[in-house]
């Protein structure tokens, strides 16, 4: 894709950046019924899991041209901060 201007490709963004927040928002209501499902705080975070998600996605950004490292910072992140949700969570039950 070219893009004539940058408001041209900022508009793009925009619509992008909405449909991202679609897909987060998706993926936290998960994590909140992970939250639910859980019977012990210590299941929350699970390294195996952690890493086997780090390591399918790595593979995945390969096969769609994007650096591998960038996208395990980004999820790692994600992670982080979902693992801070469920605690929340779990902690209110």
């Amino acid at each position: 894709m070219s893009y004539k201007n940058m408001e041209e490709l900022r508009k793009e963004l925009d619509l992008l950046d909405n449909e991202l927040i679609k897909l987060v928002s998706k993926r936290f209501k998960f994590i909140e019924q992970a939250a639910i499902i859980k019977d012990d705080i210590s299941k929350i975070r699970d390294n195996d899991r952690i890493e086997d998600i780090i390591k399918r996605l790595r593979k995945l950004a390969k096969n769609n041209d994007i650096s591998p490292d960038i996208v395990e910072k980004l999820w790692r992140y994600i992670i982080e901060l979902s693992i801070e949700l469920e605690t929340e969570i779990f902690s209110k039950k």
